[in-house]
Formats: C-alpha cells, sequence, structure tokens
C-alpha cells in the first residue's frame, strides 16, 4: 500500500503505510509504554500477528520513525472475544484491531485519529476475501475517539484483561 498523508495537526509531516516485521522493535517499544503491563501484547503476540497478517498492521511515520501503529488480525464471528487476540484466519468475517497506540510526545495531534480514519478507508477495503465489519475493545476515557473515527460502542465487553472494563466497539462494513 502506498503512503498515505495525513490531514491532522501534523500536516503532511506523518506518513501512513503497511509496516512489515523489521518495525517489531519500535513497536513492542511502543506498546510497552503504551499499555500497563498486564494490558500490552507480549513480544511473542505481536510477532504472531505481524507474521500471520502482515497486510493488517498499519504504521504512522515522522521523518521515517515510526510513532504510532494500529495491530490487527481476523477472526471468524462477530465479538472481538480473548481468544482472538491469540488467533488469526486469514479468511475471517471480522477485522479485530487489538492496538491502536501513539508515541506519547506525539499524543492530542490528530495522528491516533487519522490513522484509524486512513486504515478504515484504505487497509480494509483492500483485504481479500472482504470483512464484514471492524472490531475493538476499548477504555472508557478512549471511547470519543473511536467514535469519532466511525465506531458504533456496543456496550461492555464480556473480554477481561487487565483491572479495567472494557467497551465493544464495531464498524460494520
Amino acid at each position: 500500500l502506498t503512503l498515505n498523508k495525513s490531514t491532522g495537526d501534523m500536516g503532511d509531516k506523518a506518513e501512513h503505510k503497511i509496516i512489515g516485521p523489521d518495525f517489531l522493535p519500535r513497536v513492542c517499544a511502543l506498546e510497552f509504554a503504551g499499555y500497563p503491563a498486564d494490558e500490552a501484547a507480549s513480544e511473542e503476540g505481536l510477532n504472531m500477528r505481524y507474521a500471520k497478517g502482515p497486510e493488517l498492521q498499519y504504521g504512522a511515520l515522522i521523518d521515517g520513525t515510526l510513532v504510532g501503529f494500529v495491530c490487527s488480525t481476523r477472526a471468524h464471528g462477530d465479538k472481538l472475544t480473548h481468544e482472538s487476540m491469540g488467533e488469526h484466519y486469514p479468511d475471517g468475517s471480522s477485522v479485530c484491531i487489538h492496538s491502536v497506540c501513539v508515541d506519547a510526545a506525539h499524543r492530542r495531534k490528530g495522528i491516533a485519529l487519522n490513522l484509524l480514519k486512513d486504515y478504515l478507508k484504505h487497509v480494509i477495503p483492500s483485504l481479500n476475501p472482504p470483512a464484514k465489519k471492524v472490531l475493538l475493545i476499548s477504555k472508557e476515557k478512549l471511547l470519543p475517539l473511536y467514535k469519532q473515527a466511525g465506531f458504533t460502542v456496543n456496550g461492555l465487553s464480556e473480554v477481561v484483561h487487565g483491572a479495567d472494563p472494557w467497551y465493544e466497539c464495531e464498524v460494520p462494513l
């Protein structure tokens, strides 16, 4: 996928593109810094997602440095489950976003919102076979971000991952 320019506060500085395994060290660093220890994906889990679903890993780069990413897999079924966080089915009807992470120095500048919008506009339609929906779970404080990106909040998720409750969000396609 070709680079797409962000239209947020970073102007034409943020470039969006599919990111491969060469970005994994930086992805891991952002993941571990961005989530509490009991919620962050393991290095093994991130490696699995990049190995099995490379077309679903998307990043925001500024001057060649990864400052944010979306990490996903595909699953069968209509809900993001704890099991789906550790699996990938290339023909899955749902895309499950597991991480939306932005470097602390670049937060609150529109990077996550623009990255998500671009992901939904360019990455999701390119999938073969097509997905039927995009799912994610969110903390309450981030629900406004996901609503602005086009997600609908379905209520509390059944997933227990860390200490705080999660909310199930989706974009039907």
